[in-house]
């Protein structure tokens, strides 16, 4: 299948494609994509077309069928759908592909101008991506019980879903955040100084169980906490399925290419992060380097992770019984890893998009309810069953104490959205906070508690001194 010949007009030509295509530029990662298509079977004769016009989901369909060829597994494309049967050593399972992309109106992944992250934060690129990630999974979810499900060859097999993220230009930030986010719930390690200079204390973990599209209109977060969609047996992620991917695998081109980014160190004697710096062709990547298998617990038939052991892959799952989101990086796993290609301005300039002068648009900035306690979950030291809310100007935490086996709370006045953020704040000795002492024997009585101490700090504000 001769992917790379155009067939439409060059303007219907997706902006990857026609730089990739371009004659001298990429011919080492021109050959590691067509050895992907070779053995891919385009079974409803859309492919090519689709590959070279919408680029992303065709590219990540045939990274997929590579990723399971190299795990020793067989694909069956006897099926139109769904997009791959699979036969493993140990089982059958069923994956469909999909990818989270830009809403309609925002910032295309492709349309990339470095200039504009002084004018984001990491957290807005994770709230647009766990929205986007959750739209994709929720639509294929559907699909599964509408169509796929009626299928004699789907039934009582794991059903995956097999997702990578596009949906903003700098959506490889995210690492695996925001599909953690969104699976289980899980936001963040909570850590404070220790007393030796770079030393950290881990002192909890913080949780979210909801993500704001917009003022008013919440999404529903840890999927795989509860049985809702036991329909999903697992997902396959890895936002390293890139272009820079297939730099990393092919040989040696006409320009030189650095990589940079992070491994996982896992070892009786130390356990964090190695950096690296390597140049094209020192540096070496599998294709599996960066996969994460994402685990349902509830699943209802349960997927078989031999397949997934002893290899370049993150297991990331969900103990329902304690309430505990655990993951498994082996050994050197590919965390975060960006490349540079030193090219001229000269070759690509017809290539580059002229992203500052188009009008896009962007998140409503998020708006909480006042006077609304919302459930965030999430463990501090003794205090867990954590809960937030605004009211007045301040950021409300009432948190039950494990130890006394009461009610604690607490405020400051800035307004947070995530326990990370309020811990900050609460550090901050320009910040104004209130703590009450006491405990309370249930999380209203607390939350009227520190309601009461704000109202009288602001009408002593608010007061006029005669």
């Amino acid at each position: 299948m001769d992917i790379f010949t155009p067939v439409v007009p060059k303007e219907q030509l997706h902006s990857n494609f026609r730089f990739i295509v371009q004659p001298e530029l990429c011919e080492p990662e021109r050959a590691v994509i067509q050895n992907w298509a070779d053995e891919f079977v385009d079974r409803d004769g859309k492919f090519i077309r689709e590959f070279q016009t919408t680029f992303n989901s065709s590219f990540w369909e045939l990274y997929l069928a590579a990723c399971f060829k190299q795990l020793g597994c067989n694909i069956d494309f006897s099926h139109p759908t769904p997009d791959f049967l699979v036969n493993s050593p140990y089982g059958e399972f069923v994956a469909e592909a999909t990818t989270a992309n830009h809403p309609d109106g925002f910032q295309p992944e492709w349309a990339r101008d470095f200039k504009m992250l002084d004018k984001t934060s990491m957290e807005e690129i994770l709230r647009l991506s766990t929205i986007r990630l959750s739209n994709a999974i929720t639509s294929k979810y559907k699909k599964y019980l509408s169509k796929y499900s009626q299928l004699a060859h789907v039934q009582n097999k794991p059903f995956v879903i097999c997702i990578a993220p596009f949906d903003q230009p700098f959506f490889y930030f995210q690492d695996s955040l925001a599909i953690v986010r969104l699976l289980y719930a899980y936001e963040a390690t909570l850590t404070i100084p220790g007393n030796e200079p770079g030393d950290i204390i881990v002192i909890g973990e913080s949780r979210t169980f909801r993500v704001q599209k917009s003022p008013g209109v919440d999404i529903d977060l840890g999927l795989f906490t509860n049985p809702g969609i036991a329909e999903v047996s697992a997902i396959i992620f890895n936002n390293r399925a890139t272009f820079s991917k297939v730099r990393a695998l092919a040989g040696q081109g006409k320009y030189p290419v650095l990589f940079f980014g992070s491994r996982v160190i896992q070892s009786e004697g130390a356990t964090g992060l190695q950096m690296f710096v390597n140049a094209r062709p020192d540096y070496q990547e599998t294709i599996l380097d960066g996969l994460h298998i994402l685990i349902n617990p509830f699943a209802k038939h349960p997927l078989n992770l031999e397949i997934f052991k002893n290899r370049e892959i993150a297991v990331h799952s969900y103990d329902p019984r304690t309430d505990n989101y655990l993951s498994e990086l082996p050994n050197g796993f590919l965390l975060q890893r960006m490349c540079q290609s030193l090219i001229s301005e000269d070759t690509i300039q017809g290539f580059k998009q002229s992203v500052s002068k188009a009008s896009y648009q962007q998140l409503t900035p998020e708006i909480w309810q006042e006077d609304q306690l919302v459930y965030v979950g999430g463990q501090n030291g003794p205090f867990c069953e954590n809960h937030m809310a605004h009211y007045r100007g301040w950021t409300i935490v009432v948190s039950f104490d494990s130890l006394d086996k009461d009610w604690g709370t607490q405020a400051v006045n800035s307004l947070c959205y995530k326990i990370p953020q309020y811990m900050q704040a609460n550090m901050n000795d320009d910040i104004a906070s209130i703590v009450i002492a006491e405990g309370f024997q249930s999380v209203d009585e607390a939350y009227t508690a520190i309601k009461h101490k704000i109202d009288q700090i602001v009408k002593q504000v608010n007061t006029p001194h005669t």
